[in-house]
């Protein structure tokens, strides 16, 4: 479960200039293959109470930065999606972190007060014949693309507001590692489940009472209890992966070394 997920692409993206992508049009819909392999995706905090309905919501350590991102869980194993079926996708709520596909966005690596917008050239939805124009002939923005554009700024400023949570919750120790056993009948070894984290429930009752006044004006305790209440949806995500759960099987988080 350590691994980071998988970027939404066949190939990195490459900078969205007039001169090299005008023409380009961008279906409305297309099919769910390329988050099929990606067993979790990143979520930011103004979602956890619409994906924490449908998903369990979790903590990842990212292994270069060792910063914490947070994540909902699409499967237990790398490269497993319960939710996308023969390309189509079969969940609930649809991350932001995704709908941004064909496109990312980045700081500028020379100025990072500069944000740079990508396009995965390979992705299916990305051709020239339907769909959304992203140039006009003059190779100025359609008002399509503007809209796309302030929705990738958005999202970006979330993913920052949703680093800054996590590393709070750092800061503050409540993020303890966890594995997630399942029980099935018929397999002798239980099969276990780690690499992400939780918050603590005890260590966040036994934070002092100005800290926890200081999450509640910020926010953040709501977001916290969002994320905790989104814990019981990984009993929906085993019935998702075993269809018909029998009554023996069960599922146990408990904290890691």
């Amino acid at each position: 479960m350590a691994e980071a997920p998988a970027t939404p692409a066949i190939t990195a993206p490459v900078s969205l200039t007039s001169s090299a992508h005008k023409g380009l049009r961008i279906k409305n819909i297309g099919n769910a293959d390329h988050i099929a392999p990606s067993h979790f995706a990143k979520i930011y905090t103004p979602e956890f109470a619409k994906a924490g309905t449908d998903y369990p919501i979790i903590f990842v350590k990212d292994p270069d930065s060792g910063a914490f991102f947070a994540a909902v869980m699409w499967g237990f194993d790398p490269g497993e999606n319960l939710f996308v079926n023969e390309g189509r996708w079969e969940g609930g709520y649809f991350p932001a972190s995704v709908r941004c596909y064909p496109f990312a966005i980045q700081p500028d690596s020379e100025n990072k007060e500069r944000l740079l917008i990508g396009i995965y050239e390979t992705a299916s939805i990305v051709n020239k014949e339907e769909g959304n124009l992203i140039f006009n002939d003059d190779g100025t923005e359609t008002e399509w693309m503007v809209n796309v554009k302030e929705f990738l700024v958005r999202v970006f400023q979330q993913e920052e507001m949703t680093k800054q949570f996590a590393a709070k919750l750092n800061e503050l120790e409540l993020l303890v590692p966890q594995t997630l056993t399942i029980n099935i009948p018929g397999v002798e070894t239980p099969k276990e489940v780690s690499g992400f984290f939780v918050v603590d429930r005890e260590k966040l009752a036994n934070l002092p009472d100005e800290t926890i006044l200081e999450l509640r004006k910020s926010g953040a305790l709501e977001v916290i209890y969002n994320h905790i209440m989104s814990l019981e949806s990984l009993e929906k995500l085993l019935r998702k992966k075993n269809i018909a759960p029998k009554a023996e099987e069960s599922v146990q988080t408990t904290e890691g070394s």
